[in-house]
């Protein structure tokens, strides 16, 4: 067995700037999520048929004690859940896929993606108003990141594996794998390059394929016919993103105050969670759980507009108090909910002749476009799980009207990034600093180089220059240098003939501009432009895993930087 493993390795292991290993990665790693999340799902049904029978999110038939007391008990058991789970590996969810991404080199570990399975399984089982999307993509992209881990990917293609992951994940919870690419590539790579297209939808299509023969159909949303009845009907779309946009900052509001409401205690704040949940789902039973089965009905125009209204109202508190207060949970599936009851009220009150569902599948769009900055990846949620064609471009517009309201008019961010900062976290947004941010010095490094300790002297320097490497890097006291290996050479030719030492023979070379930086991790291209500038230094020296150390001069970095020379 061990041959076939080591020949599996060295093959993902290839040349970087290969695509076939990367596609073919691409198809491993949608396979390995659709098998997650197959057991997943196969999981959370379970609980959900055993809790609400044939109709998974029949959470309204439940008695009022049990839709008071169910998320009161997931949030025990969630906090019985982080007692016995170490520190480290309790941070999950989307927003920590993006903080490793940016400050992690992508390195995702498996004992938090193990974490945000059986928290999810908790939350969503016991009712809790958050949505699956956000553990599924933890799940696929710690797939993703580990397998690239295992065959020693560089930093900018363990972030490519996390997309492959991403949209694998994507695509497998909810049979969209177009969705999924789109999300990948705009919400947690944040950027669409040729290279990534090819891995990333062969992990979309691969997890899709191999879910969907696993659980067979599973769309979580009914199709549903809708279009535009005249373009009479443009101003009432114009208002429904107005309207929407104002919903998605009083959403990003309400999130923020949770965020800082004045609880330490991790366990005290998932407790108020539980209790605010149960306590709104006593007189508004339908804000439990994902509430497919309300978006369903709203999208048939089955639930009167001031119902809808009383929905929202309590659906945005009890999931802006779950995000807020550390439910371990996704953000999407509450994010249509409140999309498709504003879009249903929006229908019923605007002037003119569209049925009021096409409102409430525009709402859909609107809210997760204008909270996540996502408009691509909503527009295409909303396309795969209703396949309706005819409503892309309404939905572009009320979309445009409703992020311009949330992050033009009121200056909001994505709900990610607030996530994020109140972790102090901030993410790189400024498409440069973003570019640098994502690419790391170890791609850059060279192995062409020597090692020579001045307290040795003499010893070993003859073999060292017999090497004839371009570059020898001198050890003195606790500092190195970079020399040229001829420099060096004719050096030690000097000494040989002279009476001087070889330290004074090699002062002039060891100059505090030739200085190398001593790194213990690897680094980001833009801290280190940072460090050039605040340092007249040589270049880097840095662990490049099993392969010791690397080395990247500064003429390198500067010269990739400012030529077409790319990195591979």
């Amino acid at each position: 067995m061990k041959p076939i493993t080591s020949k599996f390795h060295r093959f993902f292991a290839g040349p970087s700037h290969s695509l076939l290993p990367l596609v073919l990665m691409g198809g491993v790693i949608g396979i390995l999520s659709g098998l997650v999340m197959f057991s997943f799902l196969s999981l959370l049904n379970l609980t959900l048929g055993w809790l609400n029978g044939a109709n998974l999110e029949d959470f309204e038939s439940l008695s009022p004690w049990w839709r008071l007391g169910l998320p009161v008990l997931g949030s025990l058991l969630l906090i019985l859940l982080y007692r016995v789970t170490p520190v480290s590996g309790q941070t999950v969810g989307l927003a920590y896929v993006l903080e490793r991404l940016q400050f992690g080199r992508g390195q995702l570990p498996a004992a938090n993606t193990a974490f945000q399975f059986i928290a999810a399984l908790i939350a969503l089982g016991t009712g809790h108003s958050v949505g699956r999307e956000g553990p599924a993509v933890h799940m696929g992209a710690g797939i993703g990141s580990l397998l690239g881990q295992y065959t020693n990917r560089p930093p900018s293609q363990l972030r490519l594996l996390i997309g492959c992951g991403t949209a694998a994940a994507i695509s497998a919870a909810f049979n969209t794998p177009l969705a999924g690419v789109l999300f990948a590539m705009e919400v947690v790579l944040m950027e669409y390059s040729l290279l990534g297209f090819a891995p990333i939808i062969a992990a979309a299509i691969s997890a899709s394929a191999f879910s969907g023969a696993l659980l067979g159909p599973h769309s979580v949303l009914q199709p549903v016919r809708l279009s535009l009845a005249g373009y009479g009907d443009i101003p009432g779309l114009l208002l429904t993103g107005l309207w929407m946009g104002l919903v998605a900052v009083l959403f990003h509001y309400l999130v923020r105050i949770f965020l800082r409401f004045p609880l330490k205690s991790r366990a005290l704040r998932l407790l108020l969670a539980g209790l605010i949940t149960g306590g709104l789902a006593l007189f508004v039973p339908q804000i439990l759980g994902s509430g497919y089965d309300t978006i369903n009905a709203t999208l048939s125009n089955q639930l009167p507009w001031l119902l809808l209204l009383l929905i929202l109202g309590a659906k945005l508190i009890a999931t802006a108090a779950a995000i807020g207060l550390g439910v371990p949970g996704g953000q999407i599936a509450p994010m249509l909910m409140l999309g498709v009851c504003a879009g249903g009220v929006a229908g019923a009150l605007v002037p003119g002749t569209s049925e009021p569902g096409l409102y409430a599948l525009l709402g859909m769009a609107a809210m997760m476009g204008a909270v996540l900055h996502a408009p691509l990846a909503a527009l295409a949620t909303v396309l795969e799980l209703s396949l309706s064609a005819e409503a892309m471009f309404p939905a572009m517009t009320v979309v445009l009207s409703a992020n311009l309201v949330c992050q033009h008019g009121f200056r909001q961010p994505s709900l990610l990034l607030t996530l994020l900062k109140e972790r102090g976290r901030l993410l790189q947004t400024h498409p440069l600093r973003t570019a640098l941010a994502q690419r790391y010095l170890s791609e850059l490094a060279s192995f062409r180089f020597s090692e020579f300790d001045m307290e040795q002297n003499d010893k070993n320097l003859n073999t060292l220059l017999e090497q004839k490497l371009p570059w020898v890097v001198v050890r003195q006291s606790e500092h190195c240098y970079l020399v040229e290996g001829e420099a060096l050479a004719e050096a030690c030719l000097a000494w040989q003939q002279q009476d001087q030492t070889l330290a004074q023979l090699l002062a002039p070379l060891l100059s505090e501009r030739r200085r190398l930086i001593e790194l213990t991790e690897d680094a980001s291209l833009l801290t280190a432009l940072k460090t050039l500038q605040q340092e007249e230094t040589a270049g880097f020296l840095l662990p490049i895993g099993r392969l010791g150390l690397g080395l990247v001069t500064r003429r390198r970095l500067v010269t990739m930087l400012t030529t077409d020379d790319p990195i591979q």
